[in-house]
């Protein structure tokens, strides 16, 4: 009698072919996410690199009026703490540049900050705007430090990059002298020197490689040194 050997599908075999089965769905879908994940943090990366040079390059520009129309050498605070009104919170705000200058409808005090947001998980770089107490106008001579502040308009959202979430500052200034011009245009007269502010800040990359900052300097030159 001969003996045939039967072909068949064994509940072994089926759950070898699940366990292969379930082994490729795991691996796709954990390709997917990571996909998902990379292309969601470079579009905030992105986000934050175009408000972060948008921001920095409105700040040049409107420290560029910085003295203008005025005389003397009190009309520029750098690296200085002043209380603000930011969202209808009175907020200490640390490490400002303010600064004055004469505008069409009269004196104008104007500063720049780089600040929390209200859940202290963002930062902002935002624009000041001053006035004497009691007053909604801003003069000439009021020290600038003992104005009333409040912000005026953000000019950046900047993400948290810190390794520990402890949300530090990311932009800062530093005030120096050199013989210069705006943007480099026209001859620099090297017998007279000018107030400059140096604005640091780190890029999303430059921030999670832990690389040194990129630093814009920007030349006043209706403050002389």
């Amino acid at each position: 009698m001969n003996k045939h050997a039967q072909a068949g599908v064994t509940l072994i075999s089926l759950l070898v072919g699940l366990v292969i089965a379930m082994i490729c769905i795991i691996a796709v879908l954990t390709t997917y996410r990571v996909v998902v994940k990379t292309g969601t943090e470079s579009r905030i990366a992105a986000n934050h690199d175009t408000q972060l040079q948008m921001g920095v390059t409105n700040a040049q520009m409107l420290l560029q009026n910085a003295g203008f129309g005025l005389d003397g050498t009190t009309h520029l605070a750098t690296n200085v703490n002043i209380t603000a009104q930011v969202n209808s919170t009175s907020q200490t705000i640390n490490n400002a540049v303010l600064w004055r200058f004469q505008g069409n409808s009269g004196i104008t005090c104007q500063g720049l900050a780089d600040i929390k947001n209200a859940d202290n998980t963002q930062r902002q770089l935002v624009l000041l705007s001053g006035t004497t107490t009691g007053s909604t106008l801003c003069d000439s001579t009021t020290n600038l430090t003992a104005l009333k502040w409040q912000m005026q308009s953000s000019l950046a959202n900047l993400r948290d990059y810190s390794s520990d979430q402890s949300n530090p500052a990311q932009i800062t200034w530093q005030k120096t002298t050199a013989a210069c011009t705006p943007y480099g245009a026209g001859k620099i007269d090297g017998s007279i020197q000018h107030t400059v502010i140096s604005i640091s800040s780190k890029t999303s990359t430059q921030q999670s490689a832990n690389l040194s900052p990129v630093e814009v300097s920007v030349c006043l030159v209706n403050i002389s040194a």
